[in-house]
């Protein structure tokens, strides 16, 4: 029987989320691990990998991003992994997290996160899932380079706003510690071009921007997008 008859994605998605995997790692009944609690300052650069020794993260408070080198690929928050499944070097390019607030997180050495994970009948399940959501993550990001820059700000504002903003009525307050400085680097383009497309999509009504500079992105804008 496969995969797919004995579990739906959505069965998968529920029962084996990040939340569901972090209290099987803290439960010390059977297989226990050592975990340490850690607080880590903004801008303190968390590495995987040290003295041969590879590490996962579970971030309990704030919003860190993953990278390859200097490159931004991913933004990681509470309840989320780091590590688990992003951590091994690419072309000698390794990767390593960076707070972009004050974080605190639990690390575990990762040989001892997946001997447990794989101790338990559907351990290996919760691996899928993370790889799955990695998949996704990387695919969309593959495919989002194809469109145009507006295009890929907007997209990108989106995600930061459902995924970290704040909801306010019809829109997310996009966090202050998403900078110009960070999106320009996450979007591979200049700070001058973000700010004209900024403008762009101020005009066209799909943000807006308060005294303090803090983007809204609203959540059921009508304009078409072929607009941009």
């Amino acid at each position: 029987m496969s995969l797919k008859e004995l579990y739906s994605q959505e069965t998968i998605k529920r029962e084996f989320r990040a939340e569901k995997l972090f209290s099987l790692l803290m439960n010390n009944d059977f297989l226990g691990i050592q975990a340490q609690l850690m607080a880590v300052k903004k801008n303190e650069k968390m590495i995987f990998q040290e003295d041969g020794v590879d590490y996962v993260y579970y971030i309990r408070e704030g919003i860190a991003c993953i990278h390859i080198e200097e490159q931004i690929i991913d933004f990681r928050g509470a309840d989320e992994f780091a590590g688990l499944v992003d951590s091994t070097p690419m072309n000698r390019n390794a990767f390593h997290l960076t707070p972009l607030v004050d974080l605190v997180v639990w690390r575990f050495e990762k040989n001892e996160v997946i001997a447990k994970i794989m101790s338990t009948q559907d351990g290996y399940l919760f691996h899928y899932n993370s790889m799955i959501d990695c998949y996704h993550i990387y695919t969309n990001r593959i495919m989002l380079n194809e469109e145009s820059a507006e295009e890929r700000t907007l997209v990108t504002l989106q995600y930061i706003g459902t995924k970290f903003g704040e909801k306010n009525g019809d829109y997310f307050v996009i966090p202050i510690a998403f900078t110009r400085k960070l999106l320009a680097a996450y979007l591979g383009i200049s700070r001058t071009k973000l700010s004209d497309i900024l403008k762009k999509l101020r005009y066209l009504g799909w943000i807006s921007i308060d005294k303090k500079r803090q983007i809204k992105v609203y959540s059921n804008k009508l304009t078409s997008k072929a607009d941009l």
